[in-house]
């Protein structure tokens, strides 16, 4: 079953309609989604490691536009879908706290929650919660995601057929360590935030 959906996955990578799946599941995942785009964006690579550029061109972009939208949801709606969101990871009581603290280190907590699996939308319906200057938020953005894109892309265009290949060789376990970074980016989010 797992062998099929890594199968189906890399046919549907080919598929004209596959960059704007990834730049939807991109842009949810950064203000609404618990869905990564990392489980497609890597067999898209994958099977096509010369538009990997591509591919994290339309993460990038999903990343900043979705994270719009996060910080819409914070900045007007958090008494509402905000705080909801923030109470599924468990982080109602730290906002409190963070409103006070964090003008001065938010735009490094941004940096580097966006190069991190740790689950992107917390950190930008955060920042609009707590009205982080919008241009610093921007550039944070702008800064993390490109380069967490970017880093799979020059993974996967320069060494896609030996990732390829330890994927296809080591599937359950390539599968079972994904699900362990997603999820435990979950449990991890409020210890560090």
């Amino acid at each position: 079953m797992l062998k099929r959906a890594y199968d189906g996955l890399v046919a549907y990578s080919s598929h004209p309609a596959a960059p704007w799946l990834l730049f939807f599941l991109t842009f949810v995942e950064s203000s609404v989604s618990p869905l990564p785009p990392i489980p497609l964006l890597i067999p898209m690579c994958i099977a096509r490691p010369d538009r990997a550029w591509f591919y994290a061109g339309v993460c990038s972009l999903g990343a900043v536009l979705g994270g719009y939208l996060g910080y819409a949801i914070g900045a007007l709606l958090y008494d509402s879908v905000g705080s909801w969101l923030i109470s599924i990871y468990g982080l109602q009581d730290k906002a409190a706290e963070l409103i006070s603290t964090s003008q001065d280190f938010w735009f490094w907590v941004l940096v580097t929650k966006g190069l991190t699996p740790i689950p992107f939308k917390i950190v930008t319906i955060m920042s609009g919660f707590l009205h982080f200057d919008l241009w610093k938020f921007t550039i944070g953005m702008v800064i993390s995601r490109v380069t967490f894109f970017a880093m799979i892309a020059v993974a996967l265009r320069y060494y896609g057929d030996d990732i390829r290949i330890f994927i296809e060789k080591h599937l359950p376990m390539t599968a079972l360590a994904l699900v362990v970074v997603i999820v435990g980016g979950f449990f991890i989010l409020p210890m560090v935030l």
